[in-house]
């Protein structure tokens, strides 16, 4: 309760302050008018500061905007001087009155609760008193006056776009008055604009009975112009009585001023995730001949990676790779039933010791069902991998006994299938990657052939694993570099269990990169295809970007973004591995963000 001994001062939640303390001699008597003020305001507000900013002008208030739970209050003292809305003390009611365009609102101090157009409800979050300053909540307040509000993080501030009523309309309705129309404005963040500069347009259209509004239809509200000129927008709403407005139109000027070209503006604005699609000749102008970024490398070989992905598409039953481990490993397999009837394709493994136990642990894991789309099945299995989700699994066998590690659903044909698994053994066993027939059990293989290298990757390698730490801080001109060229990024090099041959994985499928990227400035983050189709996530500061979000990309068709920083973030943490079903190489490329 506030006791009207007190001095008091009226502030409302999320605008400017009011101005003017309330003596208790003058409370009984004290009102404030509407002020003038312009007809279209920008303010910004600053939590604990009392210096606001309203149109460019300089503004000091008695108390500043205060953050609470998330949630931006501000002073109502400040109303009438802000948008003109009258705010009045009544002593005898101990409440403070405030008359705006849609609604009466009475706010009872000794109470807590709010009279609107005289039906009472508490007051909740929506307001709070703070050294005896009532303030509202700022988004809850912009219902009844008409202007938006936006907290801008980066900035630190609140902004808040106001157009003031038309001089005609009733200043508050309550459910008596008659239908009349909606109310349709806009505001825009400047005077005039730059070529490639961002618009940003501001609807604060209303319906003075109250009723929320239906639709908006707008006309020429273009996000960038790359033309200078004086371009007419405007905006038309409906109300859920199906009234419309009268058209509302504004000119926006943009001035013969380079700010961003049409390639730029994507790079600067379009949000993270996003495919931006671009002709050849422009990529290549942007995106090609740009310094190549070095990086210092590391390769363990403490988990060695046995591939089997030959013959990719099999016709017939058979082992289609085998190979020992005792200790870490990582098994990775793509392939395709080629032939004309249902099959199945399993993992098997195998206790080589006489006497002892065996134990198989799985500790990380990504796998797709056999499915017809062979450049999408990749994504699936390493989205689940980079992840990391699933619980640690084990099995346990005695000496020499062989069973099935793991076992796909069936495989019909023109299926493909993806796996990866990362695996831990304390004594020596044999994995063996198996196409069968449908009936067939895991007694039936004493004849399975071996089937024959047709090509792709096959083969135990040395690591499964690269490292990459990059140093961008001195990046000021777009810069990249290839994952999957060969020649920069080296093809991890191996052994073929079945050929007895040296072997060599193009592409580095089943090979994880954890790339470092050491004080990037403000920069974009993007993927360029250059080998081919291409789909495959990444793990950005342990968030998945799917590159891109729906469907494929091609080479030179477009590229994606995958991160944007500010220039305060001490690294870039990226991680990825080859999609099967994607082709190689790509660029990483950084593009700087100058200070526009």
């Amino acid at each position: 309760m506030i006791s009207k001994n007190k001095s008091f001062i009226l502030c409302l939640g999320a605008s400017l302050l009011l101005g003017a303390f309330v003596s208790q001699q003058h409370a009984a008597a004290a009102s404030t008018t509407a002020a003038a003020v312009p007809e279209h305001q920008q303010m910004f507000l600053y939590p604990l500061e009392k210096t606001a900013y309203s149109n460019g002008v300089k503004l000091e208030m008695q108390a500043p905007l205060v953050e609470r739970e998330g949630r931006h209050y501000i002073p109502a003292v400040e109303l009438p001087g802000l948008f003109g809305t009258p705010v009045q003390w009544n002593e005898s009611t101990g409440s403070v009155q405030i008359t705006t365009p849609k609604v009466f609102l009475e706010a009872s101090l000794t109470e807590q609760s709010f009279f609107i157009n005289g039906e009472k409800q508490p007051w909740g979050k929506n307001a709070l008193l703070q050294e005896n300053r009532l303030y509202l909540d700022i988004t809850w307040l912009e219902q009844w006056i008409a202007f938006h509000s936006k907290f801008n993080k980066e900035l630190s501030r609140m902004e808040l776009q106001y157009v003031k009523p038309s001089a005609d309309r009733t200043l508050f309705t309550n459910d008596a008055m008659p239908n009349v129309k909606p109310v349709a404005k806009f505001a825009v963040d400047k005077e005039a604009y730059r070529i490639g500069e961002p618009i940003h347009y501001t609807n604060i259209s209303y319906d003075p009975k109250g009723t929320a509004l239906k639709s908006s239809d707008w006309i020429g509200n273009a996000d960038v112009i790359y033309t200078p000129g004086l371009y007419k927008v405007s905006l038309t709403v409906q109300d859920s009585l199906g009234n419309y407005s009268e058209t509302y139109s504004q000119n926006i000027l943009v001035l013969d001023e380079p700010y961003l070209n049409e390639f730029e503006h994507d790079v600067y604005h379009a949000p993270v995730g996003t495919y931006v699609r671009k002709e050849e000749a422009e990529l290549r102008k942007y995106l090609r001949g740009i310094p190549q970024l070095e990086h210092k490398e590391q390769k363990p070989t403490d988990r060695p990676l046995i591939v089997s992905d030959s013959p990719e598409t099999f016709e017939g039953k058979g082992f289609l790779y085998q190979e020992k481990v005792n200790g870490k490993a990582r098994l990775y397999a793509t392939h395709v039933n080629g032939t004309d009837r249902r099959m199945k394709f399993a993992i098997l493994v195998r206790n080589l010791n006489p006497d002892r136990e065996v134990k198989i642990k799985t500790t990380n894991q990504g796998e797709v069902y056999p499915t017809i789309y062979a450049n999408l099945m990749g994504n699936e299995p390493t989205i689940d991998f980079l992840q990391a989700r699933g619980e640690p699994q084990s099995m346990v066998l005695r000496p020499q006994e062989e069973a099935y590690y793991k076992m796909m659903p069936d495989f019909y044909p023109g299926q493909g299938m993806n796996v990866m698994y990362d695996v831990e053994t304390d004594g020596d066993v044999l994995f063996s990657f198996v196409a069968m027939e449908h009936e067939d059990h895991i007694n039936d293989l004493t004849h399975y052939p071996k089937l024959p290298y047709r090509g792709n990757v096959r083969g135990t390698f040395s690591g499964s694993e690269v490292i990459w730490n990059i140093d961008a801080s001195t990046v000021k001109k777009p810069s990249s570099f290839a994952i999957g060229d060969g020649t920069s990024d080296q093809f991890v090099t191996g052994f073929d269990y079945f050929h007895k041959e040296p072997s060599l994985n193009l592409g580095n499928y089943g090979v994880v990169y954890k790339i470092h990227i050491d004080a990037p400035p403000a920069v974009s983050v993007l993927v360029l295809p250059r080998g081919g189709v291409f789909k495959g996530p990444f793990e950005v500061n342990g968030r998945i970007i799917q590159v891109p979000a729906s469907g494929v990309m091609m080479d030179y068709q477009g590229y994606t973004i995958i991160a944007r920083t500010n220039g305060t973030e001490k690294s870039i943490d990226l991680e990825f591995s080859p999609a099967s079903g994607s082709a190689f190489p790509i660029d990483i490329i950084l593009y700087p963000l100058d200070k526009k």
